[in-house]
């Protein structure tokens, strides 16, 4: 689809105000600014018919995912009062 030179569509987009201002700081190194930068992003999904480059989590994410998978497992005894504190740690059938 060829889209008139002339035409264009606004789009309105949240996001955090650090990434912003952090990928703006780059943007002005590289002489980009944020429409052209965007407009790159979506000529080359247009033409690769893809997300340009990898989506998906890092190893250190992946571990982190892991990691609070596994604090979920684990049992928690909900401890209210100074007495039953002093029971668990006095509890010589605990293993910790």
């Amino acid at each position: 689809m060829q889209m008139k030179s002339n035409e264009k569509k606004k789009l309105n987009v949240n996001i955090d105000r650090n990434l912003a201002d952090e990928t703006q700081s780059i943007l002005n190194e590289l002489g980009l600014n944020q429409t052209t930068a965007i407009t790159m992003f979506y000529k080359q999904i247009v033409a690769k018919g893809e997300i340009p480059f990898s989506v998906g989590l890092t190893e250190k994410q992946k571990a982190l995912r892991k990691l609070h998978k596994n604090i979920k497992n684990i049992p928690v005894e909900k401890l209210e009062n100074k007495k039953q504190i002093e029971d668990w740690f006095n509890d010589e059938s605990q293993d910790y």
